[in-house]
């Protein structure tokens, strides 16, 4: 268990908990994801499964032990213990050895079965992290959406008392009071919104961290700061080619693959018959106390009934390669598009912050200042403060895809020189 989480964990009916109600980390976050994540949970039972099939691959036939008592005549059950009457009673042991090598193509397409199985809990431990930290930074954003939407009409419900109180002093005309009030009034609607989207947020992220039905994670809160980075990523396409082959979905997609040329193979093997040996110990007291016998059986017309069974193999096989072909495809494509989303991203955030932000407040300011020496309308200065106040939200949403941009790369590319390339390290799982 990581740090991060250990110092959260409290076990409650056989999960793993995190702390309700309390300061969450991003990578407490994405630990409790991956530890109670009910995707997670299921790749792992098909990961025991897999490798229960794996035991039943290494079994071979059963020994045949077979009694059997033979020629009894109720009229002439002869005198003494059972074994003198003149019963004809045969032992038989019988073995049969399979042919083909197929314990070891059972073996092979069952070890390439928990491999592939391991591989997916690695690819849904690194989806449910990226849902988990989707899901934070959304949280986040809510958080900071609201605090703007609160203080934004804190200050409209300021002005507009104060224009009521002019008003009736007469140092403000009615119509200028009512437009400050009309924007008290749709201030007041935008921060029920954003409380009602806070409150949304945060039971998305309960979902992702299975904290549903957890009273006390109803006031979570995501109170990472906003990452800092804006590097720009000069991947070639020697490097994303790369990245691509390293996702465990493309790995378990190659490993279903080898495991479907295995299916082959064991099938082409199932057209070898089987041959039985056996060994029998009769006793026979009319003839001869002490008899024994071998014998040799092999099935006939093994190979034309096997026609079906190897079509279907080939046909599996056909389809794990293209599964692997489509998987490889989107895996590249997922790549592609994340690092456009990164450029954009963080070339948006970069603007926001260096060229947006800093003039929508320097025109608030001198709109304030051109109020004050009464050289501005009040509905000038309103626009003024409107656009300072969706530039603001327009930065935290900037932010917020920054971070969840940032977050997927780093969890579902192994690619090094990414950004947040530190969180992917932590949240790899071995089964």
């Amino acid at each position: 268990m990581s740090g991060a989480l250990a110092a959260h964990a409290a076990p409650a009916d056989g999960a793993p908990a995190g702390p309700p109600g309390a300061s969450w980390t991003l990578s407490a976050a994405m630990a409790r994801a991956v530890e109670a994540g009910r995707d997670v949970s299921s790749a792992r039972r098909a990961l025991e499964g897999a490798r229960a099939d794996l035991v039943t691959a290494g079994v071979t036939p059963a020994m045949q032990l077979s009694l059997n008592t033979l020629a009894i005549n109720p009229r002439q059950m002869g005198h003494g213990g059972p074994w003198s009457r003149p019963f004809d009673t045969i032992l038989r042991l019988e073995q049969t050895l399979e042919r083909g090598d197929k314990r070891a193509w059972r073996t092979k397409v069952a070890e390439a079965g928990v491999a592939a199985a391991s591989l997916d809990v690695q690819a849904t431990a690194r989806l449910q992290s990226a849902a988990a930290a989707e899901a934070y930074w959304r949280l986040k954003l809510a958080q900071a959406q609201t605090d703007i939407a609160r203080d934004n009409a804190r200050l409209a419900a300021q002005g507009r008392d104060i224009a009521l109180e002019r008003l009736a002093r007469g140092d403000l005309s009615r119509l200028e009071t009512t437009r400050l009030s009309v924007e008290a009034d749709r201030a007041a609607n935008e921060q029920a919104q954003s409380e009602l989207q806070l409150q949304q947020a945060r039971q998305r992220l309960r979902q992702v961290l299975a904290l549903e039905r957890d009273e006390r994670a109803a006031a979570l809160s995501a109170d990472d700061p906003w990452p800092d980075d804006q590097r720009a990523i000069p991947l070639d396409h020697a490097m994303i080619q790369a990245a691509v082959a390293r996702r465990p979905e493309v790995r378990a997609a190659q490993e279903r693959m080898a495991q479907a040329e295995a299916a082959v193979s064991l099938a082409e093997a199932q057209r070898k018959a089987d041959v039985t040996v056996g060994v029998q110990f009769e006793h026979d007291p009319p003839v001869g106390q002490r008899l024994w016998g071998i014998g040799v059986s092999v099935p006939l017309g093994v190979a034309d009934r096997q026609a079906g069974p190897l079509a279907k193999a080939l046909v599996q096989l056909e389809d794990a390669r293209a599964e692997h072909e489509r998987t490889l495809a989107v895996a590249q494509a997922e790549l592609e598009n994340l690092l456009a989303a990164w450029e954009t991203a963080r070339t948006r955030l970069t603007r926001i912050e260096r060229q947006l932000l800093p003039q929508a407040r320097e025109a608030l300011k001198a709109s304030e200042y051109a109020r004050t020496q009464g050289a501005l309308g009040l509905q000038d200065l309103l626009d003024a403060r409107r656009t300072l106040h969706a530039v603001e939200l327009e930065h935290v949403a900037a932010q917020a895809d920054h971070a969840m941009v940032r977050s997927t790369l780093a969890l579902l590319v192994d690619a090094p020189g990414l950004p947040g390339a530190d969180l992917s390290a932590a949240h790899v799982v071995t089964p």
